[in-house]
């Protein structure tokens, strides 16, 4: 009984689903106004200039993102290469027995565009003035190793009490 009940049901459903939907097409066919004009042929071209401004915004956009992406690498690289002589001139300033201890902190700048030259900031104190030319032949010495392109800019300043750190 279930079953006859359920079949019933649906098939009413069915009928009004189908009864709503030619209705509501019989709507949509009204008669066109007599006082407007009837409407003169549109090119069948129309819809091209559509697909030509999407492509157009598609591809100005993947031109837009490799651009930013080749910008993003560029300097990540630079960066890496600013970290790498970095590195290496501190370790060629811990090697030295008579610096070894002194507060020094080199800091390499690279800039974006190739054949700027990179700016190595040096840092920090020393006991004598011997002590400061040393450091400054190890650095320009070290980058030049790594580099041919380097500015140094020095911040060094002589302390006769400046403590080595252990």
């Amino acid at each position: 009984m279930n079953s006859a009940r359920t079949g019933t049901f649906r098939s009413a459903l069915l009928v009004a689903i189908a009864w709503w939907v030619v209705n509501s097409h019989a709507w949509a066919q009204t008669t066109p106004n007599p006082v407007m004009p009837p409407a003169t042929p549109q090119p069948a071209a129309e819809g091209g200039g559509a697909a030509i401004a999407a492509i157009g915004l598609v591809v100005g956009l993947l031109v837009i993102i490799g651009v930013v992406v080749k910008v993003f690498d560029l300097k990540q690289k630079r960066e890496s290469e600013a970290v790498q002589l970095q590195a290496q001139l501190s370790d060629a300033l811990l090697r030295e027995p008579s610096l070894a201890g002194l507060p020094l902190t080199p800091t390499v700048h690279v800039p974006m565009w190739k054949g700027t030259p990179a700016t190595i900031e040096m840092m920090g104190r020393v006991p004598t003035p011997e002590a400061k030319d040393a450091v400054l032949r190890i650095v320009r010495d070290e980058a030049a190793r790594v580099r041919s392109d380097v500015q140094i800019e020095e911040r060094l300043s002589v302390v006769p009490t400046t403590a080595r750190v252990a």
